[in-house]
This record gives C-alpha cells, structure tokens and sequence, in this order.
C-alpha cells in the first residue's frame, strides 16, 4: 500500500530539524546506505515517495508546519531506531513519536488516515504499519479524532463487536455486525489503552461507547 504524503522541496533539512539535530549529537537521520544494510536503497526509497527521511506537515493543528524525521543513534551493534517531530511552537522540545529501538525504519510518512497522522514506516510495501496523533500532551497509537469515520471490530479473536452504554468494560453492552461503521462524536482516557469512544453507528443507527483496541482499519477494508 502506499501511503500520500507531502515532502520538503529541498533535500535540506527544514531549519526546525537542523536546529534539533544540532543540540541533540546523539542523533542523525537514517541514511539507508549506512543503517540498513541489504535493505532498501536510497534511490528505492525514493521511488515509494518517501525520501527523504523527514514528512512537513500541521501535527499538532495550531496551523504551523512542523516536521517529523526517522532518526538513529549508535553504532552499528547497538544501532537503534525512532521517530521524532518538532513542532514550531516549541522549536527546542523534541517529541517522540516512536522512542529509540532495535526494530528498522524504512521512512514515514502522513495522512493516513489524516492530514495530521504520522505513519513510520517499518515496512513499506504493506498496509501493517501503525499510525499516531498528537493528543495536546504525546504522540498517541491510532488516535482518532471528533468526525472520523471508523470501524468496530472484536477487540480479541472470537469475540463480539459491541457498543457499551458507558466508557466502561462493566456496562452494557450490544452486539453489532463486525465492521459496522460509525463516526466518533466524543472520547475518554489519555492513552491507546484507556482510550473510548463515543460513536454513532449509520445503520442501524444507535450510538455506544467503543474502547479503542475494538477500532479497526485493517480487519474492515472497504
């Protein structure tokens, strides 16, 4: 699958990148040539559309570009990877979108499945990668925002799709038809794993609260 996104029309990092990079020597971005080795190449990354390693874009909806960068740290043995974002109210703070770890980054990329998401791209060639949003506090996993348009989905395999009466796991619950599409009117919890969901189904038409690991892209294509 590939993901649109909207890249720096120059090969120069943005200055709010350069900046950071500056007072943080323990980081640079990923160069595929050097940090993954008989992976994909530089000019292979390109051809997808994501080089370079840094996506411009409105992240935390204040109406400035801010920019979010694959970046690395360590050496060869000890390498690690991550996701940053800088955003261009508090140009010396960096936020971590995916903390430093062993597991390769090809790239990121945005809008998917908004304008203000950030995707890293662990894998390219597939539709498996996870997705975050700025909350006002942290980068969040799969944070869906008021007017969305989702899909309820089993939280686990054999279970039910449901809509509780209350962002609790104790209240009430109705089954729905796996992948019924609701839009979100309203959310609770400060985390993926406290989050809920107040959603308005379109047919048939009721509304319930859903916790966010019963949200669903990948299970409920189309």
């Amino acid at each position: 699958m590939r993901w649109p996104v909207r890249r720096s029309p120059t090969i120069q990092p943005p200055t709010l990148l350069r900046n950071i990079l500056r007072t943080h020597e323990d980081l640079r971005l990923l160069e595929p040539s050097v940090d993954l080795p008989g992976g994909y190449s530089v000019d292979e990354i390109r051809d997808f559309g994501y080089w370079p390693p840094w996506v411009v874009a409105d992240l935390d909806r204040d109406h400035r570009a801010d920019i979010a960068a694959v970046v690395v740290a360590g050496a060869a043995a000890q390498r690690r990877f991550g996701v940053i974002a800088v955003h261009a109210a508090r140009p010396a703070a960096v936020q971590w979108v995916v903390p430093l770890d062993a597991a390769k980054l090809n790239g990121i990329a945005i809008n998917h499945p908004a304008a203000d998401s950030l995707t890293p791209l662990y894998c390219i060639e597939c539709d498996s990668n996870p997705w975050f949003r700025w909350n006002g506090q942290a980068y969040e996993l799969e944070l869906y925002a008021i007017g969305d348009v989702v899909s309820i989905a089993p939280s686990l395999p054999g279970e039910s799709a449901g809509m509780f009466s209350a962002p609790n796991p104790n209240s009430t619950i109705r089954k729905v038809e796996p992948c019924t599409k609701g839009r979100v009117l309203s959310r609770r919890g400060t985390s993926y794993e406290t989050r809920w969901y107040l959603v308005e189904a379109r047919a048939p038409r009721s509304r319930g609260w859903v916790p966010a690991t019963s949200l669903s892209e990948d299970d409920c294509i189309g």
